[in-house]
């Protein structure tokens, strides 16, 4: 199966040596439906490609027009020592392949459908294993219907979904299958505030073909808005959410949880800033949540110096559970976060922790990018469990004592091909800190190299 990502490299270089003249410059989004191809109606002899991005049509006296596109992924993951070797397989790679196509229709009244179809490949080498949402043979990521009422926008289906940083709630693209969810949402806008309303349900990955459903066991609710202040932006929301057998190092359970948070954030003279807090409660088994967490990047780019290099530093905390054997769980829950989180190497989980992460970051040129941060990361609550990805308690670590976990110097190096092909690579080494000596783990390697191409 090692022909897969080598075919889809060769696939995408072919394919995108063809030029979208007057697409070029428009950029897709993380969440294609976001993509409005209207423009192109002023085009004249529009080119096939764009043809295929906007087709006009007429249903019935009902203007409007479709859209097509998609994406073709192919990316290695390649570990020694995966999870400081005490959790699952060590060493090995992953080969990931990914296809994805979507179909859009859009009325001039403002009622849109929108449908994607995925395929997803994982192929396993050494003692590494698939992860749980690597493969499914074939799925309906999205179906969806929007319509608008009154000036709000209504949205009924299965659709992918975000909200603010991806701190709390993000696309899980890391991975192979997407997250996505079944349920309702609403948007309106006022004069300086945004609102959405939703009520979701996470959609359970199979990797049989046409069988991934949802269902009351995990689901996410809630309201967010978004406030125009001065040179930034700021959130305030309240999440509701129900995971279903959650594990901490106080045991396995069934949580209800609620988050109330703010966030600051916006760009002014080349700063940048992003700051959020917010408050857990709620109910794991006959256990009380009291949870909290910090979280802050502050950046400047040198916009007169060569490379234009940006400098930033971000400063996390998320509180742990001080005594797992009482009836209180303090440890934070990031709901549905996007796993790499930190590094790409998606190790860690953001519970029980605190760090700082200076970085550092160059265009060198219009197209290429590069980056080096370094992260140092400690456990907040000793009793407390070490959490990594798919927020389970690292094996071994709530016995073992200590603070610091690890210290992690990563490089990634970013290609824009054109505006269809993006290449990247990244680089990072955990050194271990006592808690993962303690726990008999090791160092670890990671490497990545993905190509995608989106049309």
């Amino acid at each position: 199966m090692l022909w897969k990502p080598g075919l889809l490299i060769a696939l995408s270089l072919l394919i995108a040596a063809f030029h979208a003249r007057a697409a070029e410059n428009f950029a897709f989004e993380t969440f294609r439906w976001n993509e409005d191809y209207r423009y192109l109606s002023e085009e004249p002899g529009r080119s096939a490609y764009e043809d295929l991005k906007y087709r006009p049509f007429e249903i019935a006296g009902e203007p409007g027009f479709a859209s097509f596109g998609g994406s073709l992924r192919s990316r290695v993951n390649v570990f020694d020592n995966d999870r400081f070797g005490l959790q699952g397989g060590r060493d090995g790679a992953l080969w990931l392949q990914r296809f994805y196509g979507h179909a859009a229709i859009d009325f001039d009244s403002g009622f849109r459908a929108f449908v994607e179809l995925s395929a997803d490949y994982a192929d396993a080498h050494g003692e590494l294993a698939p992860g749980p949402f690597d493969k499914d043979k074939a799925a309906l990521g999205q179906a969806f219907f929007d319509w608008r009422v009154g000036g709000a926008q209504w949205r009924l289906g299965r659709q992918e979904a975000g909200l603010g940083s991806a701190r709390l709630m993000g696309t899980r693209d890391g991975s192979n299958v997407r997250r996505s969810y079944d349920g309702l949402r609403w948007d309106k806008s006022f004069d300086d505030v945004d609102l959405r309303l939703f009520y979701l349900q996470v959609v359970n990955v199979d990797e049989r073909s046409f069988d991934n459903s949802s269902g009351g066991d995990d689901a996410i609710w809630g309201l967010n808005s978004t406030w125009s202040i001065g040179e930034g932006n700021a959130d305030v929301y309240y999440l509701g959410s129900k995971r279903h057998d959650a594990v901490y190092a106080q045991g396995i359970d069934d949580e209800t949880r609620h988050s109330a948070g703010a966030r600051l954030f916006g760009s002014h003279d080349g700063w940048d800033w992003d700051v959020e807090a917010l408050y857990q409660f709620g109910d794991f088994g006959e256990a009380d949540i009291r949870a909290w967490t910090t979280a802050s990047v502050l950046g400047y780019r040198l916009s007169g110096v060569r490379w234009r290099p940006r400098l930033a530093l971000s400063a996390n905390v998320a509180s742990g559970d001080r005594d797992p054997t009482d009836s209180r769980l303090q440890t934070f829950n990031p709901l549905f976060p996007n796993l790499a989180y930190f590094e790409e190497a998606a190790i860690y989980a953001p519970q029980n922790f605190y760090n700082i992460e200076p970085e550092i970051s160059w265009m060198v040129t219009p197209k290429l990018g590069m980056a080096l941060d370094w992260n140092f990361f400690w456990r907040l609550e000793e009793n407390d469990a070490v959490y990594v990805r798919g927020l389970n308690p690292l094996p071994g670590t709530a016995q073992a004592g200590g603070d610091f976990v690890a210290h992690t110097p990563s490089v990634s190096i970013d290609y824009q091909w054109n505006r269809h092909l993006s290449m990247d690579l990244s680089y990072s080494h955990f050194f271990i800190g006592e808690v993962i000596r303690n726990a008999g783990g090791s160092d670890v390697d990671f490497f990545k190299l993905q190509a995608e191409w989106k049309f």
